[in-house]
């Protein structure tokens, strides 16, 4: 690794809190013929020394088998990027994080969907695993990502014989310029290469609580903190807690007929309306259970909510978002999607949810009766399905915004699945527009204060 790539902070006398500084170069360098590599620097950053935080255990520090239980510990990565000169602007930025010898993984932040306090949509991945990724990006087509002040989280478990932590660090990034016409000049750079880190146990600041309320609520922390910790050799494994759970799914309607950057777009789509839909009915994005299927998604609401009144706020909001999302949007390009709303037993397992009812939600949402409901209605762009057991619950008691109007009962016969069940299907009306509202004796909306 060339000092033309990487400068350490304590070598060029910054300050120790700076890991390294580091140059990222265009993935699109030349390669002259008979000649080195010509790389073309984009971009520089700035990366901060990782704080590690030893959280106290959640359990008395031994296993059901008698081990000595892992440790976890929260560590924060800092980074800035070096402002960009020429009106360029970042769209995108990804920090990899790659752990060395065994710990991995248990609770992300920013979380997976989450926003970013400037407003950057951020993707996160490696629940579980050693190999950890956040990606930010600018809000909108033409929105521009804040430079400094960017910092990941996660907590990770280690082994309980591991005596200090170490990994490697990356970075990449998507930078825009302006250009004759209107158009946009788009460049991906990366560091040429890893920088490693160390952090030793005395690198460790006490923390003064265990994030067990906090994790508790994130999807599949249960199971990866006790679950597949336990040694099923010798009788240790635990069933993961069945609690009865609200649950939906979603599936987006011919999605693998869509080019790529289609299925991208429908995903954020999709993504959009579901936490739409969850504002409406008050619901905490946070504290859901989410499975991402690609075109499909499923959300597991927590114990003890108001079904009465969260599912029909949750229909009104999946229909309003959608159809304010196709709106815009051409006709051969809008999204048509299928919901289906069950409840029953859910245990949280190593890689998802697990239980017949999400079993059965799945197999009345891909079921034919479903599907040719939303192809028959080239009016609707929702098409919502309730199990047999959810709407005897809840709309044959005539609760406010649930009407048995326009709901019809389905046989469902999944022969190579051996399921028979039955659904009840409605098609969701597009809402009306809403006109605004005006005070008395005025025509146009009223010019609203400085702020």
């Amino acid at each position: 690794m060339g000092q033309d790539d990487v400068r350490d902070g304590a070598q060029d006398g910054a300050q120790d809190d700076v890991l390294a500084t580091i140059d990222l170069f265009a993935r699109d360098a030349a390669v002259p013929k008979g000649g080195p590599l010509v790389r073309d620097r984009v971009a520089g950053a700035s990366l901060g020394r990782p704080l590690g935080y030893a959280l106290p255990p959640v359990t008395d520090g031994v296993t059901a088998a008698g081990r000595a239980a892992p440790r976890d510990v929260l560590l924060c990565f800092p980074f800035d990027l070096e402002e960009l000169p020429g009106g360029r602007d970042y769209r995108e930025a990804t920090l990899t994080v790659v752990l060395d010898d065994g710990p991995h993984a248990v609770t992300l932040y920013p979380a997976p969907g989450s926003t970013a306090a400037d407003g950057a949509e951020v993707a996160a991945f490696g629940l579980g695993k050693d190999r950890i990724q956040w990606v930010f990006r600018a809000p909108g087509r033409s929105g521009a990502l804040r430079p400094d002040g960017r910092w990941a989280q996660a907590v990770v478990r280690l082994p309980a014989a591991a005596t200090g932590l170490s990994g490697r660090l990356s970075l990449s990034a998507v930078t825009v310029q302006p250009v004759l016409g209107g158009a946009f000049r788009r460049r991906e750079a990366e560091t040429p290469h890893e920088t490693p880190f160390r952090l030793a146990a005395d690198d460790l600041w006490p923390a003064a609580a265990p994030l067990a309320h906090e994790r508790a609520a994130l999807p599949g922390v249960w199971a990866l903190a006790t679950y597949e910790d336990a040694d099923a050799s010798e009788g240790g494994e635990e069933l993961p807690p069945g609690l009865r759970r609200l649950c939906l799914a979603v599936d987006i309607e011919k999605y693998s007929a869509r080019d790529n950057t289609d299925m991208i777009r429908l995903q954020r789509i999709l993504l959009g309306t579901l936490r739409a839909a969850c504002a409406r009915a008050g619901i905490i994005w946070d504290r859901c259970g989410r499975q991402a299927q690609g075109d499909g998604y499923l959300l597991v609401f927590e114990p003890g909510i108001d079904e009465t009144r969260v599912v029909p706020d949750l229909l009104d909001g999946l229909a309003s978002a959608l159809a304010e999302a196709n709106a815009a949007a051409p006709h051969p390009q809008r999204v048509r999607m299928r919901a289906c709303l069950h409840q029953g037993i859910v245990h949280e397992a190593d890689s998802g949810y697990a239980g017949s009812s999400v079993v059965a939600l799945f197999r009345v949402l891909d079921s034919d009766p479903v599907r040719r409901a939303l192809a028959d209605d080239p009016s609707t762009h929702l098409v919502a399905a309730f199990s047999d057991g959810l709407y005897q619950d809840l709309v044959s008691h005539g609760y406010s915004g649930l009407t048995a109007t326009g709901f019809r009962r389905a046989e469902i016969h999944v022969v190579a699945k051996s399921f028979i069940g039955v659904a009840w299907i409605r098609a969701m009306p597009a809402p009306s527009p809403t006109p605004p509202t005006y005070p008395v004796g005025t025509t146009s909306r009223p010019t609203p204060p400085c702020q």
